[in-house]
């Protein structure tokens, strides 16, 4: 059995090319883009995708813990629509915070 923390960013290959395909943009800011789909399993899943030129892969692996973290707490997976977040490269960078309150304001309004 697969813990619920795993469970919420595990997809197989088929399952991300399509839910990629199918997401539709609800947030775009200079740091991330934020879409969702409606969900395909028992629980609402998330993909996190941060390219190379986002930066160094200790930061990328930072966004990526962070993005599921916050996901996981605030029990995000209980919504009804996965969720697919794209951090694009930006000069500033992309705190705690600031990620935080984005993801809780768009579950309250798209939850």
């Amino acid at each position: 059995m697969v813990s619920l923390g795993r469970q919420i960013s595990l997809w197989n290959k088929d399952e991300r090319l399509k839910a990629l395909a199918q997401a539709r943009p609800i947030l775009r800011r200079p740091q991330f883009d934020i879409r969702t789909l409606p969900k395909q399993d028992a629980i609402a899943r998330i993909i996190v995708i941060t390219p190379k030129k986002v930066g160094s892969s200790p930061y990328r692996n930072l966004l990526k813990r962070r993005a599921r973290s916050i996901f996981y707490q605030e029990k995000l997976f209980e919504s009804a629509n996965d969720w697919v977040i794209y951090f694009r490269p930006s000069k500033s960078i992309l705190d705690y915070k600031t990620l935080h309150d984005t993801l809780l304001e768009l579950f309250k309004k798209h939850g």
